[in-house]
């Protein structure tokens, strides 16, 4: 593994699925703390040449139904600009649209993405810029010209009152480090540089990063958990991502299910976990379709409509809990599942060697 380029990239490191996190974490703490950063980043922000008065920032902050990375704040913690942090993950399901849809009626305000330079080299149907538009137009939301320079892609609504931009980290940092160093702030241009270490590190991959890394570890870890207990079997099954879904195949009290991560509905329904079951021609699959979908009627929902003919139970994540927590409501809902398939179980093991 190549050197990390600073002490917060070593650590970011071992936390690799929550890296847009820290790094807006730590681009927060430096404006938080810095003059001369925070009217870097005021002066990108503004409109016609007049900064933003941001006083303040928030990473914590639930708006109108939205919650954004970082909310920059006035002095009298009116909203003025949303923040997103991006590396090479995808857009969720209420991004832009729920977000611009929050910025306040009653002034200017500004919804930013960050994003790596090679996500904003171009600009076409396909970018990450066309697929914002796009999603805002599908809303109902018009814009004006786009206007593209120095990194930086931004246009207004037609009111003019609000403004889409996307620019990237090397940018941003570029700029936040040229202030410091402007001002001769020493502890800015020493926490700029590890910020910008961080976001090296995340960002030196061309090829973009699964997303989902995490969640299939947790998967893997959560699977083990319930074979230990005797709830499930994996000899001779895996996992598959087929660029559609990742699924990890198991026998579930008995049953014949994959653990499913659907790319399609984590667009579509902000919904990444589904427990699976289709009509498997796995002969030690205790149980047909139909007496599954009997069994799990009141869990399961029709939310996959491309699986319409299956059974699809959805296992929803809270999105502010902890790995561990995380891992435990996997395993819980799994094991719930398992025993009312299985309700005098596990019992479907007998013959079966575990694996």
């Amino acid at each position: 593994m190549a050197e990390a380029k600073s002490l917060l990239s070593l650590i970011g490191r071992g936390y690799a699925a929550g890296r847009e996190d820290a790094a807006t974490e730590a681009l927060r703490f430096i404006l938080s703390r810095s003059d001369s950063a925070r009217a870097a980043l005021s002066g990108i922000l503004g409109y016609s040449g007049d900064s933003l008065p941001i006083a303040s920032f928030s990473t914590q902050l639930t708006t109108a139904g939205a919650r954004p990375d970082m909310v920059c704040l006035d002095d009298h913690e009116h909203v003025l600009a949303f923040v997103e942090s991006k590396f090479w993950a995808s857009l969720t399901r209420r991004q832009p649209v729920d977000y611009w849809e929050a910025l306040p009626d009653d002034r200017t305000a500004t919804l930013l993405f960050l994003a790596p330079a090679a996500r904003i080299a171009h600009i076409d149907n396909d970018s990450l810029w066309g697929e914002l538009v796009k999603r805002m137009h599908d809303a109902g939301h018009t814009l004006g010209p786009v206007n593209q320079g120095k990194g930086l892609v931004k246009a207004k609504s037609t009111d003019g009152k609000h403004r889409l931009m996307l620019t990237s980290w090397e940018v941003l940092l570029d700029r936040l480090g040229e202030a410091a160093k402007k001002d001769e702030d020493v502890q800015a241009s020493f926490e700029v540089a590890e910020l910008r270490g961080l976001a090296y590190d995340a960002i030196k991959d061309t090829r973009p990063v699964d997303p989902y890394t995490n969640l299939k570890q947790l998967i893997t870890e959560a699977v083990a958990h319930l074979r230990d207990s005797g709830w499930a079997y994996t000899e001779g099954l895996r996992g598959r991502d087929d660029g559609t879904s990742y699924v990890r195949f198991i026998l579930l009290g008995g049953v014949a299910a994959g653990v499913r991560i659907d790319y399609k509905a984590v667009k579509q329904m902000d919904r990444s976990l589904w427990l699976w079951f289709w009509s498997s021609k796995d002969s030690r699959s205790s149980m047909s379709l139909d007496e599954v979908r009997e069994r799990l009627d009141p869990l399961a929902e029709s939310g996959l409509q491309w699986l319409g003919q299956d059974v699809c139970v959805p296992i929803d994540l809270r999105t502010d809990a902890d790995r561990d927590a995380t891992l435990c409501t996997i395993v819980s809902k799994l094991e719930r599942i398992a025993k009312i398939l299985d309700p005098n179980g596990p019992t479907y093991r007998d013959g079966m060697s575990t694996g």
